[in-house]
This record gives C-alpha cells, sequence and structure tokens, in this order.
C-alpha cells in the first residue's frame, strides 16, 4: 500500500490512526498501554505491508522469523546487562557469540545480494528492514538491548511510516519515541499540523514529482531527439523529481507521526542547499549515511589508520553506497564520482587547516575569524551561494548516471546538452507539465493569448522547485511553528483534495526500488 493512494489517504490511515487514540485513550498509562500499542502499531503494519503481495509478505516473514534465532541465541548467551564484548564472558563464550553475530550478519547481507542481483523479483522494502535487522543484532550484541521483547521487536521492524525508505532508527530511539508518544494526549492543533505536513508531502510526490516525471521519462526515451536546452532541463527536472520524491516520502511519514506523537529521525535536510558534497550527505538521507559510517566506515579503520587509508575507507563506502542503489555500472560510475569529489573535498579542507596553522601565530586565530565575518559577509554569502550552485550541478551531473539506463544512454544525454542544435525543446516536453487544473485557470486569463503560454506551465513547476529547494524553510519546520489559523487550514485542506483527486496516475516511491 502506498501513501499516495485512495486506500492508504481514505481508509487505512483514519482507521489507524483512530485505534491508536483509542487504546491510548482507554489505557492510559503502563505496560499494557504499550503491549497493546505495539500490537496495533504490528497489526497495522502488517495489513499495510501485505497489500504488496504475499511474495514479499513470506521474505518480510521468513527475514524477521531467521533473525529470531539468531537474536534469541545472542541473548542467551549475554548475562545480565554486560555486553557480548567484556571481559566478563569467558574467551569461549565471547568465540561462540561472535561467530553467532557474524553468522547473523552474513545471512542478512547474503538474503540481501541475493535479491538484488538475482533478478527473481526484489522485495518491497527489503533494504530498509534487513538494515534495521543488522542495527538489532548489534545492539543485542553490545549489550545495548537490555531485554528481549517479541512485541517491541515486531513493532520496531514493522513501523509502516519507516517500513518503505526509512529513516533507519536505533532500536533504542524508536522505543523511547514509543513510549513518549503513548503519554500525549490528543489535541487537535498538533493532528491539524501532522495533516499540514502530511498534504505538504503529498504534493511534492503527487503533483510535482510525479508529473516532473512523466516528462524526465520521455526525456529519457528520445534521447536521440532532444535539443540542447531540453536535454539541459531533462538532467535538472531529474534532480528535482528524486528530491521531491524522497522529501514528499520523509514529510508524509513525519506527518503521521506527528499526529500519533511520534518523532521520526530526521532524514532529509534541504540537500540542495549544501556548500559541499560532504554537506550534501550529511543532508541527502541522512540515517543511511550514518549507517554506512556506522558499519562500513568505522570498521574498516575510520579516519584511524592515517590519511590514505582514510580516503581509501570513503571510497570503499561510496562505492558500496553505489552497488547498494544498483548492480550496473551507472551506479558504480555515481557512487565513484561521490566519492571522488568527498575525497578531494577533505584533500582540501586538510590543506587549508593546515596552511592557517602554519601562517597565524598561536592565539590570532579567533581574532582573524571575527574580522573575517565582521568585514567579508557579503563575499561569504556570494561564495556560499557559489559552492551551492557547483554542488548541485556537480550533483545534477551525477543524478544523469543514476537514472539512466545504461553508460551509453547518460553520455548520450551529455552529447545532445552540446550538440542538440539550437531548438530550446519540444512542445511534447512542455506538455507534460500542462496539468488541467492549472490550465483552465491560464485559459481565464489574458496569458492564453500569448505564444509563450504554451509553455508557461513548465516555467511554473520550474520556478516553484527552485523556490522549494533553494530558498524555502524545512516543511518540518513550518509545520511545526506556523500559527494554525483559517488560512492555513484552508490551505491544508485545499492540498489534501488536489492530491487525492490526482492519485489516478499513481506511481511507487523513487527509494522503494533499492
Amino acid at each position: 500500500m502506498l501513501f499516495n493512494s485512495y486506500e492508504f489517504m481514505l481508509a487505512f490511515l483514519p482507521v489507524f490512526v483512530i485505534g491508536y487514540f483509542i487504546i491510548r485513550h482507554f489505557f492510559r498509562t503502563g505496560d499494557r498501554l504499550m503491549r497493546l500499542c505495539n500490537l496495533w502499531i504490528i497489526a497495522g503494519s502488517l495489513v499495510f505491508y501485505a497489500l504488496f503481495g504475499i511474495k514479499n509478505l513470506l521474505v518480510l516473514a521468513l527475514s524477521i522469523a531467521v533473525n529470531l534465532f539468531f537474536i534469541r541465541g545472542l541473548k542467551s548467551e549475554n548475562y545480565g546487562d554486560k555486553a557480548v564484548s567484556d571481559s566478563f564472558f569467558t574467551k569461549k563464550g565471547k568465540q561462540k557469540v561472535i561467530i553467532l553475530l557474524a553468522v547473523g550478519i552474513g545471512f542478512n547481507v547474503l538474503t540481501l545480494l541475493f535479491f538484488k542481483f538475482s533478478g527473481i523479483f526484489f522485495p518491497i522494502a527489503i533494504s530498509f528492514y534487513t538494515f534495521n535487522q543488522i542495527s538489532y543484532l548489534v545492539e543485542s550484541y553490545r549489550g545495548e538491548i537490555r531485554k528481549f521483547e517479541l512485541l517491541e521487536y515486531l513493532s520496531y521492524i514493522l513501523f509502516f511510516p519507516k517500513l518503505l525508505q526509512g529513516p533507519l532508527m536505533s532500536y533504542g530511539d524508536y522505543n523511547d519515541q514509543l513510549q513518549e508518544s503513548s503519554r500525549h494526549k490528543f489535541d487537535w492543533e498538533i493532528v491539524m499540523r501532522g495533516l499540514l505536513l502530511i498534504s505538504i508531502g503529498l504534493f511534492k510526490k503527487v503533483i510535482l514529482a510525479d508529473t516532473i516525471g512523466q516528462a524526465v521519462d520521455y526525456g529519457y526515451n528520445s534521447l536521440a531527439t532532444l535539443g540542447w536546452w531540453e536535454a539541459v532541463l531533462v538532467a535538472i527536472f531529474y534532480s528535482f523529481q528524486i528530491y521531491f520524491d524522497f522529501s514528499g516520502y520523509c514529510d508524509v511519514a513525519g506527518g503521521i507521526c506527528m499526529i500519533m506523537g511520534f518523532e521520526l529521525s530526521i532524514n532529509f535536510d534541504s540537500p540542495y542547499k549544501a556548500v559541499n558534497i560532504i554537506d550534501f550527505w550529511n543532508r541527502w538521507h541522512i540515517t543511511l549515511t550514518k549507517f554506512f559510517t556506522k558499519y562500513i566506515y568505522i570498521p574498516l579503520g575510520g579516519s584511524r589508520k592515517g590519511t590514505v587509508r582514510t580516503y581509501v575507507n570513503i571510497m570503499i563506502v561510496f562505492l558500496v553506497s553505489g552497488l547498494w542503489h544498483g548492480s550496473g555500472w551507472t551506479f558504480i560510475i555515481w557512487g565513484v564520482m561521490h566519492g571522488a569529489l568527498n575525497v578531494m573535498t577533505r584533500v582540501k579542507e586538510d590543506l587549508i587547516v593546515r596552511r592557517q596553522k602554519n601562517e597565524l601565530p598561536t592565539g590570532e586565530s579567533n581574532k582573524h575569524n571575527e574580522n573575517h565575518t565582521t568585514v567579508d559577509k557579503t563575499l561569504i554569502c556570494l561564495t556560499n551561494c557559489g559552492k551551492q550552485l557547483f554542488t548541485f550541478i556537480y550533483v545534477t551531473v551525477a543524478w544523469v548516471f543514476f537514472r539512466a539506463n545504461t553508460v551509453s544512454d547518460a553520455l548520450l544525454l551529455f552529447e545532445r546538452m552540446f550538440s542538440g542544435g539550437i531548438r530550446p525543446y519540444y512542445s511534447d516536453f512542455a506538455n507534460y507539465f500542462r496539468l488541467d487544473e492549472i490550465w483552465y485557470v491560464f485559459k481565464l486569463t489574458p496569458i492564453v493569448n500569448y505564444n509563450f503560454s504554451w509553455d508557461l506551465c513548465m516555467w511554473l513547476f520550474l520556478a516553484v522547485a527552485i523556490v522549494i529547494v533553494f530558498f524555502s524553510k524545512k516543511a518540518i519546520y513550518f509545520a511545526k511553528e506556523c500559527r494554525i489559523s483559517l488560512l492555513t487550514t484552508f490551505f491544508t485542506a485545499i492540498l489534501l483534495v488536489w492530491c487525492v483527486l490526482s492519485f489516478g496516475g499513481v506511481s511507487t516511491f523513487l527509494y522503494m526500488n533499492f
């Protein structure tokens, strides 16, 4: 079941939320309340996931069953609250548990690789619930999970707002948030803020991402005939498509949890405002970046084994990230491009730090920084804008390989940018942006009499995308801080109705394919 579907918005979500509040109303505190909340989440999440098909559900059930075997094995070897790695354990006991943990992680990784590269079929959300399983195993090994509770474990793995695309939360963070939400009283203002965030997320996905996606699909299916400006627009619009697709999901999931009194980990933080590639990955799919850092980069040695080894480890992480997204050379190139710029950025930053240490006398660094920020604020602002623009262009170029079916297709798109002739774009490309509800408004104005009116919808989409991506406040902060009034209520209602009426052309979220 997708967030952007009639059955979810008009049936599942209202029933789930009402049921959750009923449980909280009649069982206000205690272990019984938590058990019932977990049972309701498990039941609702299973219904939510089961509608993706029996094959997906069977793979999920198998993953949970096998991981339960490893979890119970780890807990049976765990003495009290001690971590397995503590000296409290005998050498034989340590070895046994380490082997059990390694086999458990290996099972999860091999299962993910099998479905990702075998071509049989790719179970929905397998990457995210597999990563959560690995996280739970490691936390059990370290003694961070003191007591195994079946309902809490199932609730953590299955919780539907984070099941399909994350965020990847630790078990402790999830359980703390669930306990906190169970103590919240029903509040209409919080519900309205949650609905506002949901409406913004659906607008990003259904109106912006899906509309832009149709034009992008047209572009990649017509590479050989694209004009130069059309080729440029295809690349730029895909950057906006994947941005609004993922951002929209995060906003809808965050809005659902806001209504429940549950706060998801931030997973998306205006990444195209990043001033360099390191900043970008601190903003894009934040919890996945942290997962790869924790479970790949640090075990490889992180930055503890010298500069060269640090850079090698960074490249390995981005290569793994590319392979996680897909098996083709396009994804490998995408990962290498991000890894290479990440390494170059770190080299540059290291050189700047060393130069400053050598040039500035001791005690004068703070004085220099104070004068710098006071005198050159305008220059710094312009420099940051330039850095943002460069980062966006680089990320957009990398996205071309990410989106293209083959390396040849990606190179052909770049070729069309420089050899596509003077024709700016086909009217067919612009037609994909001409939504009936917007075009009807234009027809009531004198604008319709001008030649440019046929392309105005496309430029309107581009302008809206630029404003949201580069200049607007993050949606969750807007939903939390804005004043709830008749105007915001009307705005929420309009967006919800518009999005629901547009569900006819429903599409899946892009990150569900990874």
